[in-house]
C-alpha cells in the first residue's frame, strides 16, 4: 500500500471514530500505552548501546546521552571578544549543533539529534542527546533547556538560518518557551566575510579541511542522516546512527576550532601580520559593518603592508559610479581582493573617520594610478575639493579629469553611464560656482562719496 493510500484510511478511522463518539457519546478508544511504552524502551536500550550512550528516563520520556572524555582546546577569550560579532569574554559559550529528519523547519521536521559543547577552563567537553522516539520529545528538549545558561552565547554554523529556529518551533509544539540565551554567534557569515575568498566553498566540512587542515576521514553525508534515523525507528539497526553521533560530533568540535583558529590568526595585531592580505580584507570589511572604523582602517594597512593579495574566485563588487555589467564583466582584472580594492576601502574608511587631507591624497593616487577605479578617485577628489576644501575650481578640474575617462570608456564601446550622469551633473554646478565667484570678484567696489 502506498503512503498516500495509507494515510487516506487512517485519516478516514479517525474520522469514523470521531463520528462514532459524537453519536454514542464515549470517548474514542486509546492506543495501547503500554505497548508503545515497551517499543520505546526497546528502541532506547538499542540506540544507547550502539552510541555507547546512557539512557535516561523520566516522567516526560526518556532520551540517550553521550559524553565522552574532555578535550584540551584553549580559546584565549579576551582576544576573541575583540574579533567582529565576538560573545564577551565572561559569558559561557554553547558549541550547538543538530542532527533533523528533515532540511526544513517546519512542523514535520523534528531534531532527533543535539549536540553541543562548553569549556570548562581550558578543556572542550561534549554532551550529545538523542530522541529514541517521536513521544521522547518532551524529555530531549527539558534535558536541552538545562544545559544553555540564560547569560550563554550559541556558537552555530547556519544555526540563526536553520539549527535554533528548527529548535524553537519544536518548544512551541511542546507548548512551552525556547531556552533563554544571551547572544547568538553564527560562525557561517564569519568565514564568509574574512575565508571565503581561499575557500572552494563554505561548508564546515571544507572550513575543516583547507582552513583547519583537520581530516575527518570517512564520514556519513549530510542527505543520509534522515533515512538512517527513519530506518531504525522502523526496526532497522542502530549501527547506522553510531555513524551520525560521530558526524555530530565531529561538527560540534569544529566550531571549538574555528573559534580557537580565528583568536589565533586575527586576534592581535602581531598576529594580522603573518594574516593572507585577503583575510585582512575580510576583516576589515566587518569592523566596518559594525561601525569600528579604526579598527577596519589597522586591518587595512596591514594588509596593504604584507605585499600582494590573493585573487578570490569572487568577481568584484559593484563599483561606484560604474553600471552592474561593468563591475561584473569577466575581463575586468580587478578582483575583491587586490591591491586596487584595498586602496579605494583604506580612502573610503580615511574620509569616514575624518582625516580629510589623508583621504584626499588617498584619493589622488588611487586617480593618477589608472584602472577601474580612476574615474571613481578623481570624482571623490572633487568632492573633497569641492565640500571641505571650499575649491570649485579645483574640484571642476577633477570632473575634466574623470571626463577624459569617460570618454576613453565610449571610445572603446564600454560606456559608464552612471559616471557620465554624475559627471554631467557635478560639472554643471560647480561651473555656476566657479562663474559666480569670478562675478563677485570682478564686482566694483563702491567707494563712499
Amino acid at each position: 500500500m502506498s503512503d498516500a493510500n495509507r494515510l487516506g484510511r487512517r485519516l478516514a478511522d479517525l474520522r469514523r471514530q470521531r463520528d462514532e463518539a459524537a453519536r454514542t457519546g464515549r470517548p474514542p478508544p486509546r492506543p495501547d500505552r503500554g505497548a508503545l511504552t515497551r517499543s520505546s524502551a526497546d528502541l532506547a536500550h538499542r540506540l544507547a548501546q550502539a552510541v555507547d550512550g546512557e539512557w535516561i528516563h523520566g516522567p516526560a520520556g526518556g532520551y540517550v546521552r553521550v559524553e565522552p572524555a574532555s578535550v584540551p582546546l584553549l580559546v584565549d577569550r579576551e582576544r576573541l571578544a575583540g574579533l567582529p560579532d565576538g560573545a564577551p569574554a565572561d559569558v559561557p559559550l554553547v558549541c550547538l549543533d543538530t542532527e533533523t529528519t528533515g532540511l526544513a523547519t517546519g512542523a514535520g521536521t523534528v531534531a532527533f539529534l543535539v549536540g553541543f559543547g562548553t569549556w570548562q577552563g581550558d578543556r572542550f567537553r561534549q554532551v550529545q542527546l538523542l530522541m529514541p522516539d517521536h513521544a521522547d520529545e518532551p524529555a530531549m528538549l527539558d534535558a536541552l533547556a538545562l544545559e544553555i545558561p540564560a547569560d550563554a552565547w550559541l556558537v552555530t554554523y547556519n544555526g540563526r538560518g536553520f539549527d535554533w529556529p528548527l529548535l524553537v518551533s519544536r518548544y512551541r509544539m511542546s507548548r512551552r518557551a525556547a531556552p533563554v540565551h544571551a547572544g547568538h554567534l553564527d560562525l557561517l557569515p564569519f568565514v564568509r566575510r574574512i575565508f571565503r575568498h581561499r575557500l572552494t566553498d563554505a561548508r564546515l566540512r571544507t572550513v575543516e579541511t583547507e582552513l583547519l587542515g583537520v581530516a575527518r576521514g570517512p564520514d556519513v553525508d549530510g542527505w543520509e542522516i534522515p533515512g538512517r534515523y527513519l530506518d531504525f525507528l522502523r526496526g532497522g539497526s542502530a549501527d547506522g546512527l553510531a555513524e551520525v553521533v560521530r558526524h555530530n560530533h565531529e561538527d560540534v568540535r569544529s566550531l571549538a576550532r574555528l573559534l580557537a583558529h580565528a583568536e589565533a590568526k586575527l586576534g592581535g595585531l602581531a598576529d594580522r601580520r603573518l594574516a593572507p592580505a585577503g583575510d585582512l580584507a575580510g576583516l576589515a570589511r566587518a569592523y566596518r559593518r559594525l561601525g569600528r572604523c579604526e579598527e577596519a582602517l589597522d586591518c587595512l594597512e596591514i594588509a596593504l603592508e604584507t605585499g600582494p593579495v590573493g585573487r578570490s574566485p569572487t568577481r568584484s563588487w559593484t563599483a561606484l559610479l560604474t553600471t552592474r555589467a561593468d563591475a561584473l564583466d569577466p575581463s575586468t582584472p580587478a578582483t575583491r581582493h587586490d591591491r586596487d580594492g584595498l586602496l579605494v576601502d583604506r580612502a573610503r574608511l580615511l574620509r569616514r573617520v575624518g582625516r580629510q587631507d589623508d583621504a584626499l591624497a588617498a584619493w589622488h593616487d588611487i586617480a593618477v594610478g589608472g584602472g577601474m577605479w580612476a574615474g571613481v578617485g578623481w570624482i571623490e577628489v572633487a568632492k573633497i575639493l569641492e565640500h571641505r576644501r571650499r575649491d570649485p575650481a579645483g574640484a571642476l578640474e577633477a570632473c575634466r579629469r574623470a571626463d577624459g575617462i569617460a570618454e576613453r570608456a565610449r571610445f572603446l564601446g564600454r560606456r559608464l553611464p552612471l559616471l557620465e550622469a554624475d559627471l554631467s551633473r557635478r560639472r554643471r554646478r560647480l561651473s555656476r560656482k566657479v562663474a559666480d565667484r569670478r562675478t563677485r570678484s570682478q564686482r566694483p567696489i563702491a567707494i563712499p562719496a
